[in-house]
């Protein structure tokens, strides 16, 4: 049987209370009936007012269950409420860390939009295009170091791609300054 199968304290508590109440019930109405004009049915009604009386003091110890249950539930519900709350400030914290280092690889697509632009200004600038390119290999790899130790994989990934791209790209640079 799962936790979702199997009915909680609360309900078990209010199930057993509720049938004891229906219980009393019944014994009281049958009390109510009893014509009082024999001694047998006066030792009727005498047994019925008894049981009646056993009846409601299980009633008051099903009352003091439940009341027990709803306050463990209450009180499991507000420890679940800030467990929640602390995961959403993580949550938060996490969703930080995340878009600042988007954002610092949107700016390697800005720097290397800037290499790009330079090389298409002609083969003079081919120094000043391999300086931008290690830079931007850097800073690659310094965004891949931060978001692994971060524990974000996917972005450490993307880093190291772009790092990797761009050193293979500023190798062919290279080779071209060289014949130059």
């Amino acid at each position: 049987m799962t936790k979702a199968d199997k009915p909680s304290e609360l309900a078990e508590a209010a199930l057993a209370l509720d049938h004891e109440l229906r219980r009393f019930e019944d014994l009281a109405a049958q009390a109510a009936h009893v014509k009082l004009n024999s001694e047998k049915s006066l030792e009727r009604a005498t047994d019925d007012l008894t049981r009646a009386a056993e009846s409601q003091d299980r009633i008051n110890a099903h009352v003091q269950k439940l009341v027990q249950a709803v306050a463990q539930a209450r009180q499991k519900q507000e420890s679940d409420a800030a467990a929640l709350m602390a995961r959403a400030q993580e949550i938060a914290g996490r969703r930080k860390q995340f878009a600042e280092l988007l954002q610092r690889m949107g700016g390697l697509g800005q720097m290397a939009k800037e290499v790009q632009e330079l090389l298409k200004s002609g083969p003079g600038n081919l120094d000043e295009v391999q300086q931008r390119m290690q830079k931007v290999a850097d800073d690659a790899a310094e965004i891949g170091q931060a978001a692994q130790s971060h524990e974000m994989e996917d972005l450490a990934r993307q880093a190291e791609t772009v790092r990797q791209q761009v050193l293979s790209a500023k190798n062919k640079v290279s080779l071209l300054a060289k014949k130059g």
